[in-house]
């Protein structure tokens, strides 16, 4: 099954080098392929984020994460793995928070010169865009000044659309 590292990760993967410290490492997968991921990891403690309540349930049966419900928690002894589910239609990916912005499979799925599959950095940065905390307004500032034409549009539009307020916008059509 496809699989794509997701979170800050991917602004350091994109650039060929580690610009901060991070906490955990996110992976992103898709929807369809959830019950794979859960064999792969029934050896460990599975939690489910429930959205807007902070705080996590533990996983019984595959309804669990019915939507709104899109992240796993796994734990196992010291180790710690987030799993972030992601819609697709056909041939796009669904931004979660607004099913109206899209983004092509072959954008969204990229990969660095090791192989190692990553999701689009402006995917990401969008996601953070949305409550930036200091880290993520560094990824922005790390990732913007690589940011090909055709990425800093669709970020633009995507933030006219989730955050039209957002200072992020004015480094984007400069």
């Amino acid at each position: 099954m496809p699989w794509f590292i997701s979170g800050g990760w991917v602004i350091d993967i994109a650039l060929g080098k580690v610009t901060r410290e991070h906490d955990d490492l996110d992976i992103c997968i898709y929807r369809e392929d959830a019950n794979e991921a859960l064999r792969y990891f029934e050896d460990w403690e599975i939690k489910v984020a429930v959205p807007g309540e902070n705080r996590l349930v533990g996983f019984e049966q595959i309804g669990d994460l019915s939507l709104p419900r899109y992240c796993l928690h796994l734990f196992r002894d010291k180790d710690f793995v987030e799993i972030l589910l992601t819609e697709r239609v056909e041939d796009k990916v669904l931004f979660r928070k607004n099913k109206n912005i899209t983004m092509p499979i072959n954008e969204f799925a990229l990969k660095d010169c090791e192989g190692r599959p990553f999701v689009n950095p402006v995917w990401q940065l969008l996601f953070k865009s949305l409550n930036p905390r200091e880290k993520d307004i560094e990824d922005f500032n790390n990732y913007v000044i690589n940011m090909n034409d055709q990425q800093k549009l669709w970020l633009a539009d995507g933030l006219r659309i989730m955050k039209p307020d957002s200072v992020w916008l004015e480094k984007l059509v400069d």
